[in-house]
């Protein structure tokens, strides 16, 4: 059984995403909370900011500016900056997907430079790979042709009957 994440948010409500493996928190609350745990670092230090990539590095990114902008470590000129580029990477993101995803990462592994993975997933080439594969029977995606199509017309209705 998969447990949800823990986190409530800030309307009370509880995040619903699954947690990871073993941990209290989806994925992305466990860094959110890693974020906010973290020393702050000393004045002049760079800041460094996720790839935004999707509308989670961007909330993630945005704390991160606001967390250095609220206690002086980036001064207001390099944080407006840094916000108009948060602008800008909003645009570009795909805003259909929302910032927690209900289907997470489960867990993750590390590799020797510490860069986070997840589980090792295979997939298939569809329709080319439905005809060997042994769960073409249960895959949803499978257009095995041995069930009943349900668009197929039925040959002996005549639409001049009516």
């Amino acid at each position: 059984m998969n447990m949800q994440c823990r986190h409530i948010m800030p309307n009370g409500l509880k995040c619903r995403a699954v947690a990871l493996r073993g941990q209290p928190r989806c994925y992305f609350h466990d860094r959110l909370h890693g974020f906010a745990s973290r020393p702050t670092p000393a004045p002049g230090e760079p800041v460094k900011l996720p790839i935004l990539e999707d509308r989670s590095s961007i909330q993630i990114a945005l704390a991160q500016i606001l967390d250095g902008l609220g206690s002086a470590q980036l001064d207001p000129r390099r944080a407006g900056l840094f916000l108009y580029a948060l602008q800008i990477a909003t645009q570009n993101v795909d805003r259909k997907h929302d910032i927690v995803p209900r289907e997470s990462v489960h867990f993750v592994t590390r590799t020797a430079a510490g860069d986070e993975l997840g589980p090792e997933t295979g997939f298939c080439d569809i329709p080319d790979d439905c005809d060997a594969c042994d769960e073409r029977h249960t895959c949803e995606d499978s257009e095995s042709e041995d069930g009943d199509d349900e668009d197929a017309v039925d040959e002996g209705y005549d639409e001049d009957q009516d």
